[in-house]
């Protein structure tokens, strides 16, 4: 986990290889032999569930895609996409909470006052594209400068004071790969860098071909992965029934029923799952 929060607030806006470097060094440091960013954060079934939303299928999109779902609430999430290989991902990912309806403006629109300050009213998640700078207005929204004025939540934006829903969830996007950020702005964003690499650029092309040549293999392989997801879960559902079953047994426990019949399940699971 220390290294996992090492890789979400200092490595996200490194390019892959830089990644690797840092986190072998880090492993060193605090004598781990094996770290994965991916395997510790995410699923299988979360990562194909993506790919279905049109996330590439690369690590680095991968890990920047956990760094999105896991990023802190008091910071900004920016994404640096020069390729705009995450955009229909992105749209769909923040697109997916009812809750949290989705608003995507232009940072040069017209009408881009009055779309943040709908977004904040009504606590939607509001993505602004192709930014070059954080906005001088976005300040209050990126500082959280919420004010408490008895029940209500007030936000000071330009020359008005307007209700803060507490749903409201800004993300900023660029395709500017060299984007300069003051210190302060920098300080309040978690930069997040899909800037494709050369090894990145290998993996895409690489799912690309199978999925053009050999669609069946894609397939299986979906298939396997979403069957050992599933065979996880069953596990750790039988893995908890029985510690349940231990913690409130009575008597003997060679004559509890239900818990040798839990304990049977569980290692029936797993010899199925290690075959």
């Amino acid at each position: 986990l220390l290294l996992a929060a090492g890789f979400l607030t200092y490595l996200s806006r490194c390019p892959e290889d830089a990644r690797l470097r840092a986190t072998q060094a880090w492993q060193h440091i605090v004598d781990v032999v094996d770290f994965s960013f991916i395997g510790l954060l995410g699923t299988e079934s979360q990562l194909l569930a993506w790919k279905q939303l049109s996330l590439p299928a690369d690590p680095l999109s991968q890990e920047n895609a956990l760094v999105i779902a896991h990023c802190q609430s008091g910071r900004v999430p920016l994404i640096i996409d020069p390729a705009d290989v995450a955009g229909a991902w992105l749209q769909a990912h923040l697109g997916g909470n009812v809750s949290q309806p989705l608003d995507v403006v232009q940072s040069a629109d017209p009408r881009f006052t009055s779309q943040v300050e709908l977004a904040v009213r009504f606590g939607k998640t509001l993505l602004v594209l192709d930014i070059d700078t954080v906005e001088p207005m976005l300040y209050p929204l990126v500082r959280g400068d919420i004010v408490s004025q008895g029940h209500r939540c007030v936000l000071h934006l330009g020359d008005k004071v307007l209700d803060y829903n507490s749903n409201f969830r800004l993300v900023l996007a660029t395709r500017n790969p060299r984007l300069s950020l003051p210190p302060d702005a920098s300080a309040l964003c978690t930069l997040i860098n899909f800037t494709v690499t050369r090894s990145g650029l290998e993996g895409q092309l690489l799912c690309t071909t199978i999925q053009h040549e050999q669609p069946e293999l894609e397939t299986k392989k979906s298939q396997m992965l979403k069957q050992e997801e599933d065979y996880k879960v069953k596990l750790d559902a039988l893995e908890k029934t029985l510690l349940n079953a231990l913690a409130t047994a009575e008597g003997n426990l060679l004559e509890n029923e239900l818990l040798i019949e839990s304990l049977t399940q569980t290692k029936e699971a797993s010899q199925e799952i290690q075959a």
